[in-house]
């Protein structure tokens, strides 16, 4: 028995040394996912030798965690992920939570109905998983996101008939609203609305859809909180996007990084730029990092 207890001892404390020395957060859609909506042989290779080498690997995304576990779970070392841009960080080996952060439900229920009303799309993340209603999930392929994105988001979402009464009475607490109307202008005028309201957050990873969360809720924020708990520095921060919800953990990692794909908000805002998606920029990134 002491034998043991030693044996885990010394596994937790080499599993600490073993991220002491870097986070690297890479966002997933434009960024480390194909325009295919997948991640390359090479970029699995590449973070699982980061990996190897002390460096905390963090796929970041506004996906919901179980999307993200889907795409990353075959990646030998990958164990945390920042999901709903930041409102939740989760551990994919045992799917506890380290931060989760809610929307007040009162303003749940009033943008779900306006949602509705104007026929949009509308996917609820509450906890570990998206929630989507089968008669408003066709109309996200109305819009010019592509198939293979929607065909990806869908795919791990749980469709349900109607969240209607779950919502009014509170049972499902959300993290993230995300909404997307097949004419770039009814989604400008939605957003300019919803972000009249201070509580909120919103964020516009492309023309025809947009994220809402709560304020002061971020990408940056599961940085910070994965920082803490390994005793990272900031200096030893280094996160690399494309939208427009990337832009605060750019401006708050040491180094930040854009794709060559990424939007020019966010380009403006990056100390450097990779090369694309489809070329598997974040993962020369890290292949430079590990040169050093």
């Amino acid at each position: 028995m002491q034998n043991f207890k030693w044996q885990i001892i010394y596994f937790t404390i080499n599993e600490r040394i073993l991220f002491m020395k870097k986070i690297v957060a890479i966002d997933l859609d434009g960024t480390l996912l194909h325009s295919d909506c997948t991640i390359s042989s090479y970029s699995k290779e590449v973070i699982a030798e980061a990996v190897k080498n002390g460096i905390m690997v963090v796929p970041t995304s506004g996906r919901s965690f179980r999307s993200i576990k889907n795409q990353v779970q075959d990646i030998e070392g990958v164990k945390y992920c920042i999901c709903a841009n930041g409102t939740l960080v989760g551990n994919i080996q045992t799917e506890e939570l380290l931060h989760n952060c809610k929307i007040p439900q009162h303003l749940v229920y009033d943008i779900y109905k306006e949602v509705k009303e104007r026929h949009g799309f509308i996917e609820l993340y509450c906890d570990n998983d998206a929630y989507v209603e089968k008669d408003t999930a066709p109309i996200i392929y109305d819009t010019k996101m592509g198939k293979d994105f929607c065909d990806s988001m869908l795919s791990t979402d749980v469709i349900g008939l109607s969240y209607d009464l779950l919502l009014r009475r509170g049972t499902m607490r959300i993290n993230k609203i995300h909404v997307a109307f097949p004419d770039p202008q009814e989604l400008s005028e939605f957003a300019a609305k919803t972000a009249e309201n201070k509580n909120l957050m919103v964020t516009f990873p492309s023309e025809y859809n947009m994220e809402i969360f709560p304020n002061g809720c971020n990408k940056d924020v599961g940085i910070r909180i994965l920082a803490e708990k390994y005793h990272i520095p900031q200096e030893d921060t280094v996160a690399i996007g494309d939208s427009d919800n990337d832009v605060a953990m750019i401006e708050y990692a040491h180094i930040g990084i854009a794709v060559a794909n990424a939007m020019e908000v966010l380009k403006e805002k990056a100390d450097y730029i990779t090369k694309s998606n489809d070329e598997d920029g974040p993962a020369i990134v890290l292949k430079k990092i590990l040169e050093k």
